[in-house]
Protein backbone atom coordinates (compact mmCIF):
# COMPACT_ATOMS: atom_id res chain seq x y z
CA UNK A 1 0.00 0.00 0.00
CA UNK A 2 1.43 3.29 -1.03
CA UNK A 3 0.86 6.28 1.71
CA UNK A 4 0.36 9.77 0.77
CA UNK A 5 3.93 10.37 1.46
CA UNK A 6 5.33 7.60 -0.08
CA UNK A 7 6.53 7.06 -3.55
CA UNK A 8 4.65 4.24 -5.83
CA UNK A 9 6.81 1.99 -7.81
CA UNK A 10 6.41 3.51 -11.08
CA UNK A 11 7.37 6.92 -9.32
CA UNK A 12 10.27 8.61 -11.28
CA UNK A 13 12.42 9.79 -8.30
CA UNK A 14 12.68 5.79 -7.88
CA UNK A 15 15.69 3.66 -9.77
CA UNK A 16 14.25 2.09 -12.42
CA UNK A 17 14.45 -2.10 -12.65
CA UNK A 18 16.60 -1.66 -16.29
CA UNK A 19 18.73 -4.80 -17.54
CA UNK A 20 21.74 -3.33 -16.23
CA UNK A 21 19.81 -2.90 -12.52
CA UNK A 22 18.83 -6.55 -12.97
CA UNK A 23 22.37 -7.98 -14.55
CA UNK A 24 23.66 -6.23 -11.20
CA UNK A 25 20.81 -8.46 -9.08
CA UNK A 26 21.77 -11.23 -10.47
CA UNK A 27 25.38 -10.89 -9.87
CA UNK A 28 24.59 -10.77 -6.33
CA UNK A 29 22.46 -13.64 -6.14
CA UNK A 30 24.63 -15.46 -8.04
CA UNK A 31 27.44 -15.66 -5.38
CA UNK A 32 26.07 -18.72 -3.68
CA UNK A 33 25.98 -21.26 -5.93
CA UNK A 34 29.37 -19.92 -7.21
CA UNK A 35 30.69 -20.61 -3.63
CA UNK A 36 29.10 -23.70 -3.34
CA UNK A 37 29.52 -25.62 -6.54
CA UNK A 38 32.82 -23.87 -7.45
CA UNK A 39 35.27 -25.93 -4.65
CA UNK A 40 33.56 -28.98 -4.36
CA UNK A 41 35.90 -30.85 -7.05
CA UNK A 42 38.37 -29.39 -4.51
CA UNK A 43 37.17 -31.37 -1.24
CA UNK A 44 39.56 -33.69 -1.40
CA UNK A 45 42.84 -31.78 -2.34
CA UNK A 46 41.78 -29.40 1.01
CA UNK A 47 41.46 -32.57 3.28
CA UNK A 48 44.37 -33.65 2.40
CA UNK A 49 46.44 -30.30 2.47
CA UNK A 50 45.19 -29.33 5.52
CA UNK A 51 45.73 -33.15 7.31
CA UNK A 52 42.26 -33.15 8.23
CA UNK A 53 39.17 -35.89 7.72
CA UNK A 54 36.12 -35.72 5.35
CA UNK A 55 33.61 -34.99 7.45
CA UNK A 56 35.57 -31.80 8.62
CA UNK A 57 36.01 -30.74 5.19
CA UNK A 58 31.97 -31.45 4.60
CA UNK A 59 31.84 -29.16 7.55
CA UNK A 60 32.33 -26.24 5.12
CA UNK A 61 29.88 -26.86 2.84
CA UNK A 62 27.20 -27.32 5.87
CA UNK A 63 29.18 -24.31 7.49
CA UNK A 64 27.98 -21.73 4.48
CA UNK A 65 24.39 -23.26 4.15
CA UNK A 66 24.24 -22.26 7.65
CA UNK A 67 25.63 -18.61 7.41
CA UNK A 68 23.36 -18.57 4.18
CA UNK A 69 19.77 -19.32 6.13
CA UNK A 70 20.70 -17.32 9.05
CA UNK A 71 22.41 -14.12 6.78
CA UNK A 72 18.87 -14.07 4.82
CA UNK A 73 16.60 -14.57 8.35
CA UNK A 74 18.57 -11.57 10.13
CA UNK A 75 19.42 -9.24 7.13
CA UNK A 76 15.64 -9.57 5.22
CA UNK A 77 13.99 -7.61 7.93
CA UNK A 78 16.24 -5.39 9.22
CA UNK A 79 16.17 -4.24 5.53
CA UNK A 80 12.73 -3.91 6.08
CA UNK A 81 13.81 -1.02 8.62
CA UNK A 82 17.34 0.23 7.69
CA UNK A 83 16.90 0.46 3.69
CA UNK A 84 18.48 -2.20 1.28
CA UNK A 85 21.62 -0.48 0.12
CA UNK A 86 24.05 -0.30 2.91
CA UNK A 87 23.28 -3.43 3.99
CA UNK A 88 24.22 -4.92 0.57
CA UNK A 89 27.23 -3.03 0.67
CA UNK A 90 27.91 -4.72 4.08
CA UNK A 91 27.10 -8.51 2.47
CA UNK A 92 29.32 -8.06 -0.31
CA UNK A 93 32.02 -6.51 2.27
CA UNK A 94 31.69 -9.71 4.41
CA UNK A 95 31.74 -11.99 1.37
CA UNK A 96 35.18 -10.54 0.29
CA UNK A 97 36.36 -10.47 3.76
CA UNK A 98 35.80 -14.29 4.26
CA UNK A 99 36.44 -15.52 1.05
CA UNK A 100 40.12 -13.96 1.82
CA UNK A 101 40.30 -15.41 5.02
CA UNK A 102 39.36 -19.32 3.08
CA UNK A 103 42.24 -18.64 0.70
CA UNK A 104 44.60 -18.05 3.57
CA UNK A 105 43.32 -20.13 6.33
CA UNK A 106 46.00 -21.92 8.12
CA UNK A 107 43.73 -24.81 8.82
CA UNK A 108 40.45 -26.66 8.99
CA UNK A 109 38.77 -24.91 11.84
CA UNK A 110 39.51 -21.46 10.20
CA UNK A 111 38.55 -22.68 7.12
CA UNK A 112 35.02 -24.01 8.58
CA UNK A 113 34.72 -20.09 10.67
CA UNK A 114 35.52 -18.57 6.87
CA UNK A 115 32.69 -20.04 5.27
CA UNK A 116 30.22 -19.18 7.72
CA UNK A 117 30.80 -16.09 7.55
CA UNK A 118 30.98 -16.15 3.77
CA UNK A 119 27.47 -17.90 3.99
CA UNK A 120 26.27 -14.62 5.91
CA UNK A 121 27.48 -12.14 3.70
CA UNK A 122 26.13 -14.41 0.43
CA UNK A 123 22.60 -14.77 2.54
CA UNK A 124 22.47 -10.64 2.77
CA UNK A 125 23.11 -10.51 -0.95
CA UNK A 126 20.77 -12.63 -2.00
CA UNK A 127 17.79 -11.66 0.24
CA UNK A 128 18.31 -7.98 -0.65
CA UNK A 129 18.74 -8.90 -4.79
CA UNK A 130 15.52 -10.55 -4.08
CA UNK A 131 13.84 -7.30 -2.12
CA UNK A 132 14.92 -4.75 -4.53
CA UNK A 133 12.30 -5.95 -7.66
CA UNK A 134 8.92 -5.66 -5.27
CA UNK A 135 10.19 -1.81 -4.14
CA UNK A 136 10.29 -0.65 -7.76
CA UNK A 137 7.64 -2.71 -9.37
CA UNK A 138 4.54 -4.78 -9.10
CA UNK A 139 2.09 -7.08 -10.88
CA UNK A 140 3.12 -8.15 -14.58
CA UNK A 141 6.17 -6.28 -14.50
CA UNK A 142 7.65 -8.06 -11.13
CA UNK A 143 6.78 -10.83 -12.58
CA UNK A 144 9.32 -10.32 -15.54
CA UNK A 145 12.15 -9.04 -13.81
CA UNK A 146 11.53 -12.02 -11.68
CA UNK A 147 12.35 -14.30 -14.64
CA UNK A 148 14.74 -12.65 -15.76
CA UNK A 149 16.30 -12.37 -12.94
CA UNK A 150 15.75 -16.07 -12.27
CA UNK A 151 17.20 -16.63 -16.65
CA UNK A 152 20.55 -14.70 -15.32
CA UNK A 153 20.76 -16.81 -12.21
CA UNK A 154 20.45 -19.56 -14.05
CA UNK A 155 24.02 -19.61 -15.96
CA UNK A 156 25.47 -19.87 -12.42
CA UNK A 157 24.89 -23.34 -11.53
CA UNK A 158 25.90 -24.33 -14.97
CA UNK A 159 29.17 -22.46 -15.00
CA UNK A 160 30.50 -22.96 -11.50
CA UNK A 161 30.94 -26.96 -11.46
CA UNK A 162 32.90 -26.39 -14.91
CA UNK A 163 34.83 -23.67 -13.62
CA UNK A 164 35.98 -25.22 -10.37
CA UNK A 165 36.81 -28.37 -12.19
CA UNK A 166 39.12 -27.17 -14.55
CA UNK A 167 40.76 -24.97 -12.53
CA UNK A 168 40.53 -26.85 -9.16
CA UNK A 169 43.93 -28.00 -10.62
CA UNK A 170 45.94 -25.87 -11.85
CA UNK A 171 45.65 -23.13 -8.69
CA UNK A 172 44.43 -25.53 -6.51
CA UNK A 173 41.73 -25.14 -3.47
CA UNK A 174 43.31 -21.72 -2.13
CA UNK A 175 43.15 -20.82 -6.04
CA UNK A 176 39.26 -20.85 -6.04
CA UNK A 177 38.86 -19.14 -2.66
CA UNK A 178 41.09 -16.12 -4.77
CA UNK A 179 37.67 -16.41 -7.47
CA UNK A 180 35.41 -16.36 -5.44
CA UNK A 181 37.35 -13.11 -3.86
CA UNK A 182 37.35 -11.44 -6.75
CA UNK A 183 33.72 -12.16 -7.32
CA UNK A 184 32.78 -10.72 -4.18
CA UNK A 185 35.17 -7.70 -5.20
CA UNK A 186 33.38 -6.95 -8.29
CA UNK A 187 29.91 -6.94 -6.54
CA UNK A 188 31.26 -4.64 -3.67
CA UNK A 189 31.98 -2.56 -6.76
CA UNK A 190 28.40 -3.28 -8.53
CA UNK A 191 26.84 -2.28 -5.32
CA UNK A 192 28.95 1.03 -5.35
CA UNK A 193 28.62 1.83 -9.01
CA UNK A 194 24.97 0.31 -10.20
CA UNK A 195 22.38 0.10 -7.60
CA UNK A 196 20.73 2.84 -5.63
CA UNK A 197 18.83 2.77 -2.49
CA UNK A 198 15.10 1.34 -3.39
CA UNK A 199 13.22 1.84 -0.27
CA UNK A 200 12.33 5.29 0.77
CA UNK A 201 13.03 6.52 4.54
CA UNK A 202 9.66 7.04 5.04
CA UNK A 203 8.18 3.26 3.81
CA UNK A 204 10.20 1.81 6.64
CA UNK A 205 9.29 -0.14 9.83
CA UNK A 206 10.52 0.73 12.82
CA UNK A 207 14.37 0.33 13.67
CA UNK A 208 13.47 -2.33 16.53
CA UNK A 209 13.64 -5.63 17.86
CA UNK A 210 9.62 -5.18 18.22
CA UNK A 211 9.36 -3.51 14.86
CA UNK A 212 11.71 -5.99 13.15
CA UNK A 213 10.27 -8.89 14.50
CA UNK A 214 6.26 -7.67 13.36
CA UNK A 215 7.86 -7.41 9.79
CA UNK A 216 7.84 -11.29 10.16
CA UNK A 217 4.57 -11.39 12.39
CA UNK A 218 2.75 -8.75 8.91
CA UNK A 219 4.14 -10.95 6.32
CA UNK A 220 2.88 -14.62 7.72
CA UNK A 221 -0.40 -13.04 8.37
CA UNK A 222 -0.70 -13.14 4.91
CA UNK A 223 -2.25 -16.42 3.92
CA UNK A 224 -1.79 -15.61 0.46
CA UNK A 225 1.80 -15.29 1.00
CA UNK A 226 1.88 -18.36 3.04
CA UNK A 227 0.70 -20.19 0.22
CA UNK A 228 3.48 -19.12 -2.43
CA UNK A 229 5.91 -19.68 0.29
CA UNK A 230 4.87 -23.44 0.57
CA UNK A 231 4.67 -23.58 -3.64
CA UNK A 232 8.79 -21.72 -3.39
CA UNK A 233 9.96 -24.13 -0.94
CA UNK A 234 8.22 -27.47 -1.76
CA UNK A 235 9.07 -27.05 -5.92
CA UNK A 236 12.59 -26.32 -4.95
CA UNK A 237 12.73 -29.65 -2.33
CA UNK A 238 11.22 -31.56 -5.83
CA UNK A 239 14.71 -30.14 -7.71
CA UNK A 240 16.90 -30.76 -4.48
CA UNK A 241 15.65 -34.19 -4.55
CA UNK A 242 17.24 -34.34 -8.03
CA UNK A 243 20.11 -32.60 -7.42
CA UNK A 244 20.69 -34.82 -4.56
CA UNK A 245 20.08 -38.35 -6.02
CA UNK A 246 20.75 -38.33 -9.39
CA UNK A 247 24.48 -38.78 -9.27
CA UNK A 248 24.06 -42.45 -7.57
CA UNK A 249 21.03 -42.87 -9.81
CA UNK A 250 22.91 -42.15 -13.24
CA UNK A 251 26.82 -42.72 -12.22
CA UNK A 252 26.28 -46.15 -10.06
CA UNK A 253 22.45 -47.67 -11.18
CA UNK A 254 22.67 -46.50 -15.20
CA UNK A 255 26.37 -46.21 -15.71
CA UNK A 256 26.41 -42.82 -16.68
CA UNK A 257 30.64 -41.70 -16.67
CA UNK A 258 31.26 -38.79 -14.68
CA UNK A 259 31.90 -36.98 -17.80
CA UNK A 260 28.66 -37.63 -19.40
CA UNK A 261 26.94 -36.97 -15.83
CA UNK A 262 27.88 -33.34 -16.31
CA UNK A 263 26.69 -33.13 -19.85
CA UNK A 264 23.09 -34.37 -18.17
CA UNK A 265 23.52 -31.92 -15.52
CA UNK A 266 24.17 -28.94 -17.90
CA UNK A 267 21.68 -30.23 -20.54
CA UNK A 268 18.92 -29.97 -17.28
CA UNK A 269 20.47 -26.14 -16.31
CA UNK A 270 19.69 -25.17 -19.77
CA UNK A 271 16.28 -26.63 -19.59
CA UNK A 272 15.52 -24.48 -16.42
CA UNK A 273 16.99 -21.25 -18.40
CA UNK A 274 14.94 -22.43 -21.31
CA UNK A 275 11.65 -22.41 -19.14
CA UNK A 276 12.83 -18.78 -17.31
CA UNK A 277 12.81 -17.61 -21.10
CA UNK A 278 9.54 -19.01 -21.98
CA UNK A 279 7.44 -17.73 -18.70
CA UNK A 280 8.97 -14.13 -19.74
CA UNK A 281 7.59 -14.40 -22.71
CA UNK A 282 4.14 -15.63 -21.62
CA UNK A 283 3.63 -13.07 -19.23
CA UNK A 284 1.05 -9.88 -20.40
CA UNK A 285 -0.59 -13.07 -22.75
CA UNK A 286 -1.65 -15.29 -19.64
CA UNK A 287 -2.08 -14.30 -16.24
CA UNK A 288 0.81 -15.52 -14.01
CA UNK A 289 -1.23 -17.37 -11.59
CA UNK A 290 -2.62 -19.82 -14.62
CA UNK A 291 0.96 -20.09 -15.83
CA UNK A 292 2.30 -21.23 -12.59
CA UNK A 293 -0.51 -23.45 -11.95
CA UNK A 294 0.47 -25.03 -15.35
CA UNK A 295 4.01 -25.08 -14.98
CA UNK A 296 3.45 -26.92 -11.52
CA UNK A 297 0.88 -29.59 -12.82
CA UNK A 298 3.48 -30.39 -15.31
CA UNK A 299 5.60 -31.09 -12.60
CA UNK A 300 3.48 -33.52 -10.94
CA UNK A 301 2.73 -34.93 -13.82
CA UNK A 302 6.22 -35.45 -15.08
CA UNK A 303 7.20 -36.78 -11.52
CA UNK A 304 4.06 -38.99 -10.96
CA UNK A 305 5.40 -40.65 -14.71
CA UNK A 306 9.26 -40.55 -13.64
CA UNK A 307 8.25 -42.95 -10.55
CA UNK A 308 6.31 -45.38 -12.88
CA UNK A 309 9.42 -45.21 -14.83
CA UNK A 310 12.04 -45.88 -12.35
CA UNK A 311 9.52 -49.02 -10.88
CA UNK A 312 8.96 -50.45 -13.90
CA UNK A 313 11.00 -49.91 -16.73
CA UNK A 314 14.16 -47.86 -15.40
CA UNK A 315 15.60 -47.08 -19.17
CA UNK A 316 18.05 -44.06 -19.27
CA UNK A 317 16.64 -42.58 -22.15
CA UNK A 318 13.19 -41.88 -20.41
CA UNK A 319 14.75 -41.07 -17.17
CA UNK A 320 16.28 -37.89 -18.56
CA UNK A 321 13.25 -36.66 -21.01
CA UNK A 322 10.90 -36.46 -18.01
CA UNK A 323 13.71 -35.01 -15.46
CA UNK A 324 14.42 -32.45 -18.09
CA UNK A 325 10.62 -31.82 -18.69
CA UNK A 326 10.32 -31.67 -14.40
CA UNK A 327 13.61 -29.37 -14.19
CA UNK A 328 12.36 -27.12 -17.05
CA UNK A 329 9.35 -25.99 -15.16
CA UNK A 330 11.19 -24.86 -11.76
CA UNK A 331 12.33 -22.18 -14.41
CA UNK A 332 8.57 -20.91 -14.11
CA UNK A 333 7.61 -21.73 -10.99
CA UNK A 334 10.56 -19.97 -8.97
CA UNK A 335 10.55 -16.78 -10.74
CA UNK A 336 6.58 -16.41 -10.64
CA UNK A 337 6.16 -17.92 -6.58
CA UNK A 338 8.54 -15.30 -5.38
CA UNK A 339 6.43 -12.34 -7.83
CA UNK A 340 3.40 -13.29 -6.49
CA UNK A 341 4.20 -14.13 -2.94
CA UNK A 342 6.20 -11.25 -2.23
CA UNK A 343 3.76 -8.81 -4.28
CA UNK A 344 1.53 -9.91 -1.38
CA UNK A 345 3.56 -7.98 1.07
CA UNK A 346 5.64 -5.73 -0.60
CA UNK A 347 5.41 -3.66 1.95
CA UNK A 348 7.49 -6.26 4.05
CA UNK A 349 9.41 -7.21 0.97
CA UNK A 350 12.67 -7.95 2.64
CA UNK A 351 11.16 -9.94 5.52
CA UNK A 352 9.07 -11.91 2.98
CA UNK A 353 12.45 -12.38 1.01
CA UNK A 354 14.32 -13.43 3.89
CA UNK A 355 11.20 -16.32 4.83
CA UNK A 356 11.15 -17.62 1.08
CA UNK A 357 15.41 -17.64 0.80
CA UNK A 358 15.46 -19.56 4.58
CA UNK A 359 12.47 -22.39 3.96
CA UNK A 360 14.08 -22.85 0.17
CA UNK A 361 17.52 -23.69 2.09
CA UNK A 362 16.51 -25.20 4.66
CA UNK A 363 14.11 -27.77 3.09
CA UNK A 364 16.89 -28.46 0.82
CA UNK A 365 18.78 -29.64 3.72
CA UNK A 366 16.26 -32.14 5.23
CA UNK A 367 15.80 -33.60 1.37
CA UNK A 368 19.59 -34.54 0.55
CA UNK A 369 20.01 -37.05 3.65
CA UNK A 370 16.43 -38.18 2.92
CA UNK A 371 17.79 -38.87 -0.44
CA UNK A 372 20.78 -41.32 0.98
CA UNK A 373 17.99 -43.64 2.84
CA UNK A 374 16.38 -46.09 0.43
CA UNK A 375 18.10 -48.98 -1.32
CA UNK A 376 17.23 -47.63 -4.73
CA UNK A 377 18.20 -44.05 -5.64
CA UNK A 378 15.72 -43.77 -8.75
CA UNK A 379 12.81 -44.39 -6.65
CA UNK A 380 13.75 -42.40 -3.47
CA UNK A 381 14.51 -39.36 -6.13
CA UNK A 382 10.77 -39.93 -7.61
CA UNK A 383 9.21 -40.24 -4.60
CA UNK A 384 10.94 -36.79 -3.12
CA UNK A 385 9.97 -35.18 -6.28
CA UNK A 386 6.00 -36.50 -6.27
CA UNK A 387 5.81 -35.48 -2.74
CA UNK A 388 7.63 -31.91 -2.96
CA UNK A 389 5.59 -31.08 -5.94
CA UNK A 390 2.28 -32.42 -4.96
CA UNK A 391 2.29 -30.05 -1.93
CA UNK A 392 3.78 -27.45 -4.20
CA UNK A 393 0.47 -27.35 -6.03
CA UNK A 394 -1.68 -27.78 -3.28
CA UNK A 395 -0.30 -24.82 -1.83
CA UNK A 396 -0.81 -22.55 -4.92
CA UNK A 397 -4.05 -23.77 -4.94
CA UNK A 398 -4.62 -22.44 -1.27
CA UNK A 399 -3.14 -19.33 -2.53
CA UNK A 400 -5.15 -18.59 -5.62
CA UNK A 401 -8.39 -19.49 -3.05
CA UNK A 402 -7.44 -17.14 -0.75
CA UNK A 403 -6.77 -14.16 -2.82
CA UNK A 404 -9.39 -14.61 -5.29
CA UNK A 405 -10.29 -11.37 -6.49
CA UNK A 406 -7.05 -9.63 -5.40
CA UNK A 407 -5.20 -8.00 -8.11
Amino acid sequence: MVTPHSRAPGDPGRQRLTVPLLLALALLSASAPFSIDMYLPALPAIAGDLDTTRPMVQLTLSGFLAGLAVGQLIIGPLSDSLGRHRLMLLGAAVALAAAVLAATAPGIGWLIAARLVQGFGSGACIVLSRAVVPDLAEGEKAAKAFALLMTIQGVAPIIAPVVGGFLSGPVGWRGLFWILAGLAAVQLAVVVLVIRESRPPEERSPATVRGILGNYSYVLASRGYRGYLVVFSFSFAAMFSYISASPFLMQEQLGLSVQAYAVMFAVNGVGLIGGSMLNNRLIGVLEVRRILLVALGILVAASLALLLVVVVYPSLWLIMALLFVAVSQNGVILGNATALGTGLVRERAGSASALMGFSQFGLAGLVSPLMGLGSDAGVTMALGMVVGSLVALSGALYAGRVTAGRK
